[in-house]
């Protein structure tokens, strides 16, 4: 896809898919890595100005914030914050938004807690869960897992297995769990797809390592 042309081109968000999971990944493999034991707001705010450098080497024509407060369309009350919200130009209406959660983190005494229960009933019901916060009539989001001990493979099997066993919750048809991504292959790199009542709804999963211990 040409990401420089007339604006007609770039109608939905979905277009810019694959573009933004390559920015991210990259982006990424430059970043000074977070000591092992922080959380992941100040990862997340520290990794969003990593972004905007990025953004504009591969030019995309897209905004890039941080905690995008979504609120109700009836009562006008906060309902939540987007942890990363990608925009197209100036139409708010159409974003991506990425929720942040830590992965196997270790504790002060050299425990690991996987965490990927509350990856996925509490960052990914945020998009397909009964009463969805973002994203509320797109098609598409994303989940970035900071495996804060690198182990990546223990990471997504652990977040695949807390899929399964949700998977009602999750507005999914079956208990598969989680797919290679169909638009950027990449053994970091995941997707689910859920049923919600009115669309189909993909989240397209992207594991980082914090460390490589």
């Amino acid at each position: 896809m040409a990401i420089i042309g007339s604006p007609k081109e770039f109608l939905e968000i979905e277009d810019f898919i694959p573009e933004i999971l390559a920015m991210v990944l990259n982006a990424w493999s430059s970043f000074d890595k977070p000591l092992p034991n922080n959380h992941e707001v100040p990862i997340t705010r520290k990794f969003r100005l990593k972004l905007l450098q990025h953004r504009d080497l591969n030019r995309l024509p897209l905004k890039i914030e941080r905690e995008v407060s979504i609120d109700d369309p009836e009562t006008g009350e906060e309902i939540g914050r987007i942890d990363l919200c990608l925009t197209y130009d100036h139409r708010s209406e159409v974003y991506f938004a990425f929720e942040c959660k830590r992965l196997n983190v270790i504790d002060k005494n050299g425990r690991t807690s996987s965490l990927a229960k509350e990856y996925v009933m509490n960052g990914m019901t945020r998009f397909v869960g009964s009463n969805p916060q973002y994203a509320i009539g797109l098609k598409q989001g994303g989940m970035i897992g900071y495996v804060m001990n690198g182990k990546i493979d223990g990471a997504i099997t652990a977040v695949n297995k807390q899929v399964k066993a949700n998977y009602m919750d999750l507005q999914m048809k079956s208990s598969k769990g989680l797919n290679p991504s169909s638009r950027l292959p990449n053994g970091l790199t995941r997707e689910s797809l859920h049923h919600l009542p009115d669309r189909e709804f993909t989240i397209h999963h992207v594991f980082l390592p914090i460390s490589t211990v």
